[in-house]
Order: structure tokens, then sequence, then C-alpha cells
């Protein structure tokens, strides 16, 4: 009777094997979890982005309704703005009453990485009304906000707004509004971490005469 030698795997192949296999999947896991950490990444730049951008959008078109009033030969709307460099106060006549109203002060001003938006101010300052953030710190974390407003002092009262039509008849203001935000990004220090900064300047008519 012949038997028949039975062939196998020896260890050391069998640890090669064992290590070609462990390589192949670190390499694997290393690209997954590489594509993983770009795609949140994206997502929360890609939000980063839209949250600047939201909010830009709403400065703009509130600060486009300063100073308006039913009655046009009502200066109270106009003579409320106030800017400073983090906060910016101003006033329009939205029920249409002629009359300027506590709920027809409104303002914008920066708080603790967030813009806040306030419809319900006792006073042209930036301290006193009721604020609603406007900005979500889990999406976007506002380092500034800044309105340039350099300039003089013009004859409505408005502090450091400059007229670009400086004689007789209706004056406009410009105003640039600059905002940056950063995001966490899971892999990054916080002095790593990514920014955005966009710009626009509102240009604010202001139905008032200058004298």
């Amino acid at each position: 009777m012949t038997c028949k030698k039975e062939t196998g795997l020896t260890l050391v192949e069998m640890l090669i094997a064992l290590v070609l296999g462990l390589f192949v999947t670190a390499v694997i896991i290393t690209v997954f979890s590489t594509n993983v950490r770009s795609s949140t990444e994206n997502i929360k730049m890609i939000r980063l982005n839209q949250e600047l951008r939201g909010v830009m959008t709403m400065m703009v078109d509130e600060l486009k309704r300063t100073g308006h009033s039913a009655d046009a030969t009502n200066s109270d709307f106009m003579s409320d703005i106030n800017f400073t460099s983090t906060c910016a106060r101003y006033s329009y006549d939205e029920d249409k009453s002629s009359i300027r109203e506590t709920d027809e002060r409104f303002g914008f001003r920066l708080n603790v990485n967030t813009i806040e938006w306030s419809s319900n101010a006792t006073s042209s300052g930036c301290t006193g009304g009721l604020w609603s953030e406007i900005t979500d710190p889990n999406l976007a974390l506002i380092t500034t906000l800044d309105f340039d407003v350099t300039g003089s002092v013009n004859t409505g009262g408005v502090t450091g707004v400059t007229a670009v039509t400086t004689t007789t008849g209706v004056s406009v203001y410009d105003v640039t509004i600059t905002l940056t935000g950063t995001t966490d990004l899971p892999h990054s220090s916080a002095a790593n971490d990514p920014r955005r900064t966009i710009t626009e300047t509102v240009r604010i008519r202001n139905e008032d005469p200058k004298d």
C-alpha cells in the first residue's frame, strides 16, 4: 500500500499571507477614512459658506431699507441710524404709519462668535432691546463683523457715514460690510481651522435732503 504525501502551507507561508492581508486591510481602511474625512470637511466648508452668504444677504437687504418712511418729509427714521465698527443700528417705517415706533428700530451686532439681530430696540445703541442669534455656531464661528463707516458727521446727525452726494438733494451713503467666519474641523487645531471672508458694500439712500 502506497501512502500519498500530504501537502499544505507552512507556518512561514501562513505568516506571510497574514501580513499581506493585514497590509491590504490597512490600506483600504486608510483610504476609506481619508475619503470620509474629506467629505466631512467639504460639507462643513459648504455649510460655512452658506451661513456667511445667508447672513450677509439678510444684512444687505435690511440696511437698504434704512430711513424709509411712508411720509417723505419725515426724517426721524433716517436720523435714527447709528454705526460702530461691530454694530449697525437702523430704522424704517415697517407698518407705513410714518411714526417711528419701538419695534421699528433694528440692528445687527457681533456677540461671542455669533451675529445677532434686534427688532425691538429702546434706543439707537447696541445694548438695549431684544437680540436673537441669526447664525449657528455649530456651522460658523463669526470672528469678524465690520461696518466700514469712515467719514465725518453729516447734517442729519448720522455718525461716521460718508455721503456720496454732499450737496443739496438726496444723499447716498456707502457702508462696506466685512464678514469673516471659521468652522471647526475634527482633524485640525483651532489655529489652523479654515476661514472665509466676504465683503459687500451697501448703498443707503437718505430721502431727507441735505441742508
